[in-house]
């Protein structure tokens, strides 16, 4: 979303209102060190804390992964908005009312669009709890919810609703309110057969809605009261509904998640709602397919550890094999809620109760490794002697993907126990297994291209070597961070370089910079780094802006910046009139090769002697 639409005065004071540190400390735990905090970087897997927080310039900056803003662009990567979602986000943060924009400019088509969307799913909300809590149609579904346990509280809390048998209440309902049914069809409300009659989606369901992280609705999931199939339906993917980067409930969660950094990870609505009336108020689920890789990346935005409560059947347990290796790449610890066989969590919390939920499944909540070896049992008969050697094999090999060697000396221990065997032996292979998969690792490392891999180099370029630049190079990046913190500074440069910088994104930064000067502005580096629109020069400029250089420096300390950029220019049309004289000599043209001799050496001068 365009800037534009917003007042720069009104974005300005959103700036002003927050202190960043208050705001992405909501997010990432963060430590003081020197005059800036640092702590894991959100956006990518670390170990070791290289995204650092800005207090005195209101920026932060990850020196792995290269993100980097102020405090609306860090909202909208944290909580996938758009600019105008952000500030809003932000207004409501600080109980600010939101301008009233102009929705009909060709800049803002598409989110008119979504917004008539989310219109549309929020008036079809209202209609399926209306008719599940007040009218006929819904008796048969509220009564069923009620013997389930859902008080009605719970039922307005999640917004749960009932669909009609009838084959076109939610279409009839839309379109006498205005919408057209092209819309209706888009948003995955209405099915079209092929000889063109429509017919709602939802029918005869108990409807649960499905909200994005900011509390909008963006779609449906519809469970049966019947032997209907499918027992649970959920809506199609639309432009504002991706299933692998939606978790249920992480509207209502998130909050709860942020402040114990662990969040309970459930199948589906039932097992969640369920554990919210237990009092677990930090699970979410999937939307009936396995967890994916951007679904672990969102859950890492507000946790540091996944507790997986997934239910205790086959199906279940292979899910749960499966989301450990996808959860754990991204940097999350990972435990896993042990329910007895035949259950899942919502029969286990109704047989059992809330408190023994919580104490004896969630809070005995095994390790991955754990959870891992016991699983893999079913593969192998451990009454068999080569059943039991395959078995144990196969343990060695989860047991060596273990980091910490003590770690994997607990798990041997209880292997060695368990099969009466010589711990020292079963140290040997896993010594041998470990190392060969190591070895194999540093082999794919080294042999990686130069492109980012945050699992491997923790946000680092692979290379062994860190790059030395040339005096020029460096010089550049000492004036660009200087013009940010000074217009003078910047107007001098302008003067004296203008666009003439070698590196060329430094020539782009250096562009933005008279540009915002230009505009009459006053040095903030927030709000310069505010008004560059391509995402990798905000990126930049946020890592320059973090440099640890002395912000005041003398003139002849500026000048001699100054002059490294203009000496580079002189050393290259050095070698290039030594080329061309070695040319005038190969053709026995010594009387221009002595005239090219003469510019060489007057260049040199001006080298010697710090002109251009």
């Amino acid at each position: 979303m365009s800037s534009k639409l917003i007042p720069d005065e009104y974005i300005e004071r959103i700036r002003r209102h927050f202190d960043i540190v208050d705001v992405v400390g909501q997010f990432v735990p963060l430590k003081k060190s020197g005059r800036n905090f640092f702590g894991l970087c959100p956006f990518h897997s670390e170990k070791t804390p290289s995204f650092s927080v800005s207090p005195d310039k209101q920026i932060y900056h990850c020196f792995g992964c290269g993100a980097g803003g102020d405090v609306i662009r860090f909202i909208m990567d944290i909580e996938s908005l758009d600019f105008r979602e952000a500030v809003k986000y932000l207004a409501n943060e600080a109980g600010m009312n939101i301008p009233q924009l102009d929705d009909t400019t060709s800049e803002n088509v598409q989110d008119s669009y979504r917004n008539k969307v989310f219109q549309l799913y929020d008036l079809t909300t209202k209609l399926y709890h209306y008719l599940l809590l007040e009218t006929e149609h819904g008796k048969n579904a509220l009564n069923y919810l009620i013997k389930r346990g859902f008080s009605r509280d719970i039922i307005e809390k999640f917004n749960i609703g009932y669909s009609p048998s009838a084959w076109d209440t939610l279409q009839n309902f839309l379109t006498k309110r205005g919408f057209s049914l092209e819309l209706i069809k888009q948003a995955g409300l209405v099915i079209e057969t092929d000889e063109g009659r429509t017919y709602d989606r939802f029918r005869n369901r108990i409807i649960f809605p499905i909200f994005d992280a900011q509390g909008r609705v963006i779609a449906f999931g519809g469970r049966v009261l019947d032997d209907g199939h499918p027992k649970y339906l959920n809506s199609p993917e639309t432009n504002i509904f991706n299933k692998s980067r939606t978790l249920y409930n992480l509207h209502l969660a998130k909050q709860e998640i942020r402040k114990r950094r662990q969040a309970i990870l459930f199948e589906g609505y039932i097992d969640t709602i369920s554990a919210w009336k237990a009092g677990v108020y930090n699970g979410v689920a999937t939307l009936g397919t396995s967890l994916t890789v951007e679904q672990a990346k969102i859950i890492k935005r507000y946790a540091d550890e996944v507790v997986i409560s997934y239910d205790s059947d086959l199906a279940g347990q292979q899910a749960t094999y499966r989301a450990i290796d996808i959860l754990l790449p991204v940097g999350l610890s990972v435990k896993i809620a042990q329910i007895p066989q035949g259950l899942d969590p919502d029969d286990y919390i109704d047989k059992y109760g809330a408190e023994s939920f919580k104490s004896n499944i969630l809070g005995n909540s095994i390790t991955a490794t754990a959870f891992k070896l016991q699983y893999i049992r079913k593969d192998f008969n451990l009454k068999d002697e080569a059943g039991r050697l395959q078995y144990l094999t196969s343990a060695l090999s989860i047991i060596s993907e273990l980091n910490h060697a003590i770690e994997r000396e607990h798990y041997l221990k209880g292997l060695a126990e368990e099969f009466n065997l010589s711990f020292p032996s079963l140290k040997s292979d896993l010594d041998q297994i470990y190392y060969n998969k190591r070895n194999k690792k540093e082999y794919t490392k080294d042999n990686l291209t130069n492109e980012w891999n945050n699992i491997i180099n923790n946000g680092n370029h692979v290379g062994r070597h860190k790059t030395l630049h040339p005096a020029y190079y460096n010089a550049e990046k000492y004036l660009i961070y200087l013009m940010m913190n000074s217009r003078e500074i910047a107007e001098k440069v302008r003067q004296e370089i203008g666009s003439d910088f070698h590196v060329e994104d430094f020539s782009v930064l250096a562009a933005y910079l008279y540009s915002y000067y230009g505009k009459d502005y006053d040095s903030n580096i927030s709000h310069f780094i505010s008004t560059i629109e391509d995402k990798k020069y905000m990126q930049l400029a946020t890592e320059l802006a973090l440099l640890e250089i002395n912000e005041n420096v003398t003139e002849e300390e500026l000048n001699d910046y100054i002059f490294q950029v203009k000496k580079h220019f002189l050393e290259l049309e050095i070698r290039k009139k030594q080329k061309e004289q070695l040319i005038a000599e190969r053709n026995n043209d010594f009387a221009k090769s002595l005239q090219i001799g003469k510019e060489i050496i007057e260049l040199r001068n001006r080298l010697k002697w710090g002109k251009k």
